[in-house]
């Protein structure tokens, strides 16, 4: 099945923590598939800049919201904003999330968990509540009528649950049950959820420098059968394919982009 090269001409993409890594690389790849864009971060300086690299490629509107996803009254105002400008939200990606350090679950801090907690799944859930019912309504589009896109990690995986992140592990575990319980609730309304699991990638999380990468890797006696550290546009590429009308008959479904470490774990 081939689809148009600008399949989100009039579709309006909403991405959190689009100020950095996956976010920014997913808004600068829709653009250019024609999506209008409602860019969310804390950052407004990081929104700003990934506005100017977007508009260097494609000419498209852009709303920037600053707002705090785990504070459900920001995230409403956070509505009204976008459905002040746009008449839609047809992609809706949950990518806003923090790491949490380096600790064992239970040697972790209860500000740790509550801040980890707060961000990776009150924050997704937040903006999913806020969002999901006009979503329901846009009977415009079809088959579908809209799409979630939840940004997991395959730290939350049964291959990739990791004691030596242990909350982020948890919190990304709560985003992938999530999708598939969103998945079953919003299937009837013509809305699709599915999740994608990158493994290790070059992002802000890993100080967007592949040597600390390798030394995580080395510690933990990971290695990767495709030997190569992730680079964001290729998330970028399965949100694309999953906002697709190529994926309307898939949901509930948590894609891994891994490089195949997930199943290389105590076999290479």
């Amino acid at each position: 099945m081939s689809i148009n090269e600008r399949f989100l001409e009039n579709k309006v993409v909403l991405i959190t923590g689009a100020g950095s890594g996956f976010g920014r690389e997913m808004a600068i790849q829709f653009a250019k598939r024609g999506a209008s864009l409602a860019l969310n971060d804390i950052n407004i300086d990081g929104l700003n800049e990934t506005k100017k690299l977007v508009l260097e490629e494609s000419d498209t509107d852009i709303l920037l919201v600053k707002a705090d996803i785990s504070n459900s009254s920001e995230v409403k105002q956070m509505a009204k904003e976008v459905f002040n400008k746009f008449d839609n939200v047809f992609v809706l990606i949950n990518n806003a999330g923090i790491d949490g350090g380096t600790y064992k679950s239970l040697s972790a801090s209860e500000e740790i968990y509550d801040k980890v907690m707060a961000v990776n799944v009150k924050g997704m859930w937040n903006v999913t509540k806020a969002f999901f019912r006009k979503m329901k309504g846009q009977r415009q589009f079809r088959p579908v009528r809209a799409k979630i896109i939840n940004i997991a990690s395959c730290a939350g995986t049964n291959n990739g649950i990791n004691p030596f992140i242990g909350i982020y592990s948890v919190s990304k575990a709560a985003v992938i049950a999530f999708t598939k319980l969103w998945a079953l609730e919003l299937g009837s309304s013509d809305i699709t959820v599915n999740a994608i699991s990158p493994g290790v990638f070059l992002t802000p999380i890993y100080k967007n420098d592949p040597n600390l990468i390798r030394q995580f890797l080395k510690s933990r006696g990971v290695k990767l059968p495709i030997n190569r550290i992730g680079k964001a546009r290729w998330v970028a590429e399965l949100a694309l394919f999953l906002a697709s009308p190529m994926a309307d008959y898939i949901t509930g479904q948590n894609l891994i982009l891994d490089g195949g470490m997930t199943v290389s774990i105590n076999k290479l």
